[in-house]
C-alpha cells in the first residue's frame, strides 16, 4: 500500500502525464495489450510439455501475431 500512496502524492505534485512517462507506465501498458491480444488469439496455454518445445511454441505463436498485425495496420506515408 506504500507504493500506492507514494504514486498518488507524485501524481497530485504533476500532471499525471508527467507521472506516466516518468514511471515507465506506458510500456506496461503495451506490454498489457500485447499479452492480452496474445491470449485472445491464442488462448493462455500451451501444448508443449517440454519447456524447449513451449519457447518454440511461444516464438511461432508470436511471429504468427505479427503477420496478423502487418496485415490489419495500413501502410502509411506522408502526403506531399
Amino acid at each position: 500500500m506504500v507504493e500506492r500512496d507514494a504514486a498518488i502524492k507524485e501524481i497530485k505534485k504533476t500532471e499525471r502525464k508527467d507521472w506516466k512517462i516518468s514511471a515507465g507506465y506506458h510500456k506496461r501498458s503495451l506490454a498489457e495489450t500485447a499479452m492480452f491480444r496474445y491470449k485472445t488469439t491464442h488462448g493462455g496455454t500451451l501444448c508443449s510439455r517440454i519447456i524447449e518445445n513451449q519457447k518454440t511454441e511461444v516464438r511461432i505463436k508470436c511471429k504468427v501475431l505479427n503477420v496478423y498485425r502487418g496485415i490489419a495496420v495500413p501502410n502509411s506515408y506522408k502526403v506531399a
